[in-house]
């Protein structure tokens, strides 16, 4: 298999400049099996490229598609997006939620939607990803909007997007299974992406950076996505960048579900949990407190 290399060194300017090498992102594309951007996608995009993009039509694109329109109507006036601009707001039109959003954000998180379409969820194993994906989405938002430094869709986007890769993988590969890779990863004896890496030769942070980027997402989530994995980001001596925010989110929204069902052992959390909390500046006491509040917003919203 082609192997598009990422660097992990962070003094390179942006992980998405390590992902433009056309030639080799379309090989990754191609071999792994990344589905191409979808129709109804490439569609907006060419509506984002006018000067001054029309919201009628681009809501008229989004609506050929009535699951992700309604996904996304409810995406967008979910209660932890209400006070993101300091007021409350009614449930409107998928025109108004672009109006709301911003053409470019509302198209981001269309396109995280659109993913559960597109990648088929047969199989214990990716309903249990789609299951955890969606947990994530909405405990993200909620802590973004606490946090205020990302906007809580944009949260939502990469907490839906942000593991994609494995999705992409387990499609993929069976011979070496992927399933018995995951349960390998899962252990936390060895970094994720190491054992994945080791196995296969790729890893789902960069599949997943590569989905990312042929769709069309946001050059802050394509870089939160390849370099979740990498908690070198969340160095308080190092600049933080809106990547880094997000992979801190969506580190401490990941250990919250997982103490609520019960599972406490997480070898993601040992690496990369002190490095979440003090990058987004939460005391032990916040952690306890917002963990409360999230399990109470899992119950409201059927997550």
């Amino acid at each position: 298999m082609h192997v598009l290399t990422v660097p992990s060194d962070l003094l390179v300017p942006t992980v998405a400049s390590a992902l433009s090498d056309a030639g080799s992102l379309s090989a990754l594309v191609a071999e792994t099996g990344i589905p191409p951007c979808p129709d109804m996608l490439q569609r907006l995009r060419g509506e984002l490229v006018r000067d001054t993009p029309r919201t009628e039509e681009l809501a008229r694109i989004a609506m050929a598609d009535v699951a992700v329109s309604a996904a996304l109507l409810k995406a967008a006036y979910a209660p932890w997006t209400q006070c993101e601009r300091g007021r409350g707001r009614t449930r409107g039109t998928v025109a108004r939620a672009f109006e709301w959003l911003g053409p470019v954000r509302c198209t981001a998180l269309l396109s995280a939607l659109v993913l559960r379409e597109v990648l088929p969820a047969e199989g214990p194993s990716l309903e249990r990803f789609w299951d955890v994906a969606h947990r994530r989405s909405v405990a993200m938002a909620w802590l973004a909007r606490r946090h205020g430094e990302v906007a809580p869709d944009v949260a939502q986007t990469f907490g839906l997007f942000c593991d994609v890769g494995i999705a992409v993988l387990l499609q993929r590969f069976e011979a070496p299974s992927y399933r018995v890779t995951l349960a390998e990863a899962n252990l936390g004896h060895r970094p994720f992406t190491d054992v994945e890496q080791g196995r296969h030769g790729t890893d789902h942070a960069v599949v997943g950076a590569a989905l990312a980027r042929t769709w069309g997402v946001g050059e802050d989530i394509v870089e939160a996505v390849c370099l979740h994995h990498d908690y070198r980001v969340l160095d308080a001596d190092r600049p933080r960048r809106p990547a880094s925010v997000l992979i801190a989110l969506a580190l401490v929204a990941e250990r919250m579900i997982q103490l609520h069902r019960g599972r406490n052992r997480h070898g993601e959390w040992a690496r990369g949990g002190r490095l979440a909390l003090a990058a987004l500046g939460m005391t032990a006491d916040d952690f306890e407190d917002w963990s409360d509040e999230i399990r109470t917003q899992m119950v409201l919203s059927g997550a």
